[in-house]
């Protein structure tokens, strides 16, 4: 760890840090600033060598950016579904922002024969109560997992989300909002049935008039539904 602490040092840019870290607010961890590109770069030679070591040294590391290339490394490691499962569960709950937690997502793009096994954990954290494991599950099916084999489980998952944290509320705002593009009667229906708090409800909505796949029609419609909350929707 030493040596790799040196070279991401080396590639420190202070200016980005301060950037970077306005994007993450709430996260005091230290950060170095490291881009992401180089990141990945990194991650790649990680990756061809003992990455199990790599993982296994930096899972308590609070620093930023090796968070960041943890969450690199893990997406991309190729391993039985049983050991990329308990890697999982032994990071998501070490993940505090967003942005780690992003990385993660789109770094993992599961083989085709994790892909049912995978399902069924995912579905498992979008029931947790823990906002960055929540977020991971709900990012992860509404990017990975939008066929017609899963769409309708997903749409499940979706319509019963409830989570206090404003995080968890923005994935499943954007979520919806995604999946509005496939399914948009089973989107209706959830901003219909009022299940979902004012926050997310709202931001849906915003997501989706902001949206240039959104047809002007549907966001003349889907104006209709917003509902007056105090201004928390932050539109």
């Amino acid at each position: 760890m030493d040596g790799l602490l040196s070279r991401l040092r080396s590639m420190a840019d202070p200016g980005y840090r301060e950037f970077n870290m306005s994007l993450v607010p709430g996260v005091h961890a230290p950060s170095l600033g490291v881009r992401v590109p180089r990141l990945r770069a990194l991650a790649k030679e990680l990756l061809k060598g003992d990455w199990r070591a790599f993982l296994e040294a930096s899972r308590g590391d609070t620093l930023f950016d090796v968070r960041m290339l943890h969450a690199i490394v893990l997406g991309g490691a190729r391993c039985s579904f049983e050991e990329k499962r308990a890697l999982l569960a032994a990071f998501l709950p070490c993940i505090d922002n967003w942005a780690v937690c992003d990385t993660l997502c789109s770094s993992y793009k599961p083989a085709a024969a994790e892909r049912e096994a995978l399902f069924g954990y995912l579905t498992e954290c979008a029931a947790s109560d823990q906002t960055y494991v929540k977020r991971f599950g709900l990012v992860m099916l509404m990017s990975r997992y939008r066929d017609a084999a899963h769409l309708d489980r997903v749409m499940d998952v979706y319509r019963g989300f409830g989570h206090p944290d404003y995080y968890a509320r923005m994935a499943a705002a954007w979520g919806l909002a995604t999946l509005y593009l496939s399914r948009p009667d089973d989107v209706l229906s959830i901003l219909e049935s009022g299940a979902l708090d004012d926050f997310t409800h709202n931001k849906t909505l915003q997501k989706l008039r902001e949206s240039y796949r959104v047809s002007d029609a549907d966001k003349a419609m889907l104006k209709s539904l917003r509902r007056q909350d105090g201004g928390n929707s932050h539109e």
